[in-house]
């Protein structure tokens, strides 16, 4: 079935805004500047963590999520001590009616002073009627990393 035009717009605009918000952890590092990362997102989305073993390891409850305010407040402390370099996405998927994407990343993780890391994720962002932004990120992430990040932000 061929894509009408209207679909093939989203479908670009969906796929220019997950480039951007993946850009986004890497820009807001090398301009020491935490705005950059909700740049793509709107003001009300709400960022979730799994598997539940991750929110579980910071002492959260397994349904916390981060709004925009703390996750720029959490990202710029942990620009101060590490950058992220080399985000690069794959197997990318994008549905156009619901208006979703879903994707696995690998960066890499460059701490001040340390070795760097590699950090693994898969990612599926909910966007809004026109694709241009994201209303809702769910990361499923790697505990290990997550708490070796966090220690180097302590």
């Amino acid at each position: 079935m061929a894509l009408s035009p209207s679909s093939t717009n989203l479908r670009e605009r969906i796929e220019a805004t997950v480039r951007a918000f993946l850009s986004a952890y890497e820009e807001g590092g090398v301009n020491d500047d935490a705005s950059i990362i909700n740049r793509d997102v709107t003001t009300e989305c709400t960022r979730h963590l799994l598997p539940a073993s991750v929110p579980h390891a910071f002492g959260l409850s397994t349904d916390f999520f981060f709004d925009t305010k703390t996750y720029q407040e959490t990202y710029a402390k942990d620009i101060k001590v590490l950058k992220f370099r080399n985000f690069n996405s794959a197997n990318l998927v994008i549905d156009t009616n619901a208006r979703r994407a879903a994707f696995t990343s690998i960066a890499t993780v460059h701490p001040n002073g340390g070795e760097s890391y590699l950090a693994e994720a898969a990612w599926f962002l909910y966007f809004n009627q026109d694709g241009s932004k994201i209303e809702k990120v769910v990361e499923f992430c790697d505990k290990e990393v997550l708490l070796k990040m966090a220690n180097t932000a302590a």
